[in-house]
């Protein structure tokens, strides 16, 4: 999958934006656990809550720190490459050698632009869940709390 002179500077711009929009994945798991310290305080200091919406807060915020291991660890990888990418075979030779290591079983993308399209739309969906995960978070916090 070889590409073009031209194409290698944006590949690497696309992986660059794409570790900044998934940077913002440290700040909801940061926001996670401060919402699960402070009702666990609220708790603690003997303020009545509601027992289902306790036990689902914990279990999404188990649910968004998990994913934000990943939307980190994807992030990390989209900044590896796009520091990588200055050579016209490196996107490609990056990719598969990726692609080998995570034991990854589909079949190549027609082109690299095409396959780095798919591995952002699937990071940055990661990004979406832990999101997700945080906000429904936020309003069982808000219900266990709630008097």
């Amino acid at each position: 999958m070889p590409t073009d002179d031209n194409i290698t500077p944006r590949l690497a711009a696309d992986a660059a934006v794409t570790a900044g929009l998934l940077d913002s994945g440290r700040s909801l798991a940061w926001a996670s656990g401060m919402m699960l310290l402070m009702t666990a305080v609220v708790w603690l200091k003997g303020h009545p809550v509601h027992w289902p919406a306790l036990v689902g807060t914990v279990v999404m915020a188990s649910v968004q720190g998990v994913l934000a291991q990943r939307v980190r660890f994807d992030a990390g990888i989209f900044r590896l490459w796009a520091s990588r990418w200055h050579h016209p075979l490196a996107p490609a030779a990056d990719l598969a050698a990726f692609d080998v290591r995570v034991g990854r079983q589909t079949p190549p993308a027609a082109s690299v632009e095409a396959d780095l399209a798919e591995r952002r739309r699937g990071a940055i969906r990661l990004l979406v869940w832990q999101a997700a995960c945080a906000t429904l978070q936020l309003g069982l916090t808000v219900i266990a709390l709630w008097p």
